[in-house]
């Protein structure tokens, strides 16, 4: 035994056997992570048309997003650390606010749905550190912009060559483009998110035949959806990485937004809760922001019943009497707040919703000192940023935040996780920030 231990330590021939078997096996590894990520965003972006997908299998989606999620992890064992984390307060208060959203089930209606909801985004959070911990983001980029090109391709597809599914023919949006999905929305903020990943890519090597291919027919999507905050959205975050790419100056200028937009939402909710107005009044205008203000102003009316804790995660539409109350006043009902900001509010209270700025704040705080200190790619920098103020400049209109399944959601978080490094560089960090 002493002579094979002391060939395997000295690098004889059985050590080279068990590097290379090693090395194999990591080569596996990341393939996996790969291919999961590409299937796991075409799985979880959004609910897709009930003619392609019956509406009560739609269970299917999630369900597979989680068997991606669940290879990922299993799959980042094998898989050597590219990034070290330290637990600063940045990090504490990031993995605060998410336990305090996964155990805020215990004070929901407790019905199934809040439970899986509550162990997806645990598993996913995790999932979320696995990938940025084991993958570069550069990898990461790659796969997700190879899924959401599938879903944007499939949805151009339906468009054209099966209008009665790809269509929108409702009244209201009689004309526009769907896609694969049962929203037009939907295929706004996806093309809308291509967009940005391939301002990315070609801003680090990517040719210019595959970029214009892919951004015309992103664009495509978000034009025909005629989804006007979702172009505008990704317009935006495109032209900011390309300053931020150009100058550092404005690149910390924008690490500021995020908690920006943080105050922006809390005077916001505030106007709601203190006015009692279902609508935002400017003189004579009257801004409803196609009724999604009605379910503002509804949700922040109970935001009294439960100020402190919340409702708990899924726990307010699921309470027959404020879902019916709603459906019977307005003649519909959609169980989704239409704001990202005012579902952590509802679901987290006053707390979470203290915690979850907490953890922007101490973000932005993290990214100037990285910046000052040349301590992370400046590319990477540029991409972070760029996708936390895409998500939340999303999250003023839609419901992102605390999906417990959508990748870009995820995403975020890992994002988040991967500036709770050392301001100070390690083995494992690079140091390519330049100045600017």
């Amino acid at each position: 035994m002493a002579s094979l231990q002391t060939e395997v330590d000295s690098g004889a021939p059985g050590s080279a056997i068990w590097t290379t078997r090693s090395v194999g096996v990591e080569r596996i590894a990341r393939v996996a992570i790969s291919c999961s990520i590409t299937v796991n965003v075409v799985a979880s972006m959004g609910i897709f048309n009930a003619a392609l997908l019956p509406a009560e299998l739609s269970f299917l989606q999630q369900a597979v997003a989680l068997l991606m999620w669940g290879v990922l992890i299993y799959a980042s064992a094998f898989v050597r650390p590219r990034l070290r984390l330290q637990v600063n307060p940045d990090l504490v208060a990031l993995v605060a606010f998410y336990a305090f959203a996964v155990v805020s089930v215990f004070w929901s209606s407790l019905n199934v749905a809040a439970i899986m909801k509550s162990a997806a985004l645990a598993m996913t959070t995790f999932g979320a550190f696995c990938l940025v911990t084991r993958v570069d983001l550069d990898e990461v980029v790659r796969a997700t912009a190879n899924g959401l090109f599938i879903l944007v391709a499939a949805s151009a597809f339906c468009a054209v060559a099966l209008p009665d599914i790809g269509i929108d023919h409702s009244w209201m949006h009689n004309g526009q483009w769907q896609g694969v999905y049962e929203s037009k929305q939907t295929l706004g903020f996806v093309g809308a998110y291509l967009m940005f990943l391939a301002c990315y890519r070609k801003m680090t090597g990517q040719g210019w035949l595959a970029f214009l291919v892919v951004v015309l027919l992103a664009s495509t999507c978000v034009l025909a959806s005629e989804s006007r905050g979702a172009g505008a959205v990704a317009l935006a975050a495109c032209a900011m990485l390309v300053t931020s790419m150009w100058s550092v100056g404005c690149m910390r200028l924008y690490a500021l937004l995020p908690f920006v937009m943080c105050i922006l939402a809390g005077l916001l909710i505030l106007y709601f809760y203190a006015t009692g107005y279902d609508a935002i009044h400017i003189g004579d205008a009257s801004i409803d922001f196609t009724e999604r203000t009605f379910i503002w102003h509804y949700a922040i009316s109970h935001f009294d019943d439960a100020p402190l804790l919340g409702f708990g995660i899924n726990g307010f539409w699921t309470i027959p009497s404020i879902y019916d109350y709603f459906e019977q006043n307005h003649g519909w009902v959609l169980d989704n707040y239409h704001s990202g900001y005012i579902t952590i509010l509802m679901e987290t209270g006053f707390l979470g919703y203290t915690l979850f700025a907490a953890s922007v704040l101490l973000f932005s705080h993290k990214i100037l000192h990285l910046i000052s200190a040349r301590t992370i790619d400046r590319s990477h920098c540029a991409l972070i940023i760029g996708f936390v103020v895409l998500s939340f400049q999303t999250n003023f209109t839609e419901t992102t935040f605390l999906r417990s399944t959508m990748f870009t959601s995820v995403l975020l978080v890992g994002l988040f996780f991967a500036t709770c490094r050392p301001v100070r560089p390690t083995e494992f960090q690079s140091l390519q920030m330049e100045a600017g």
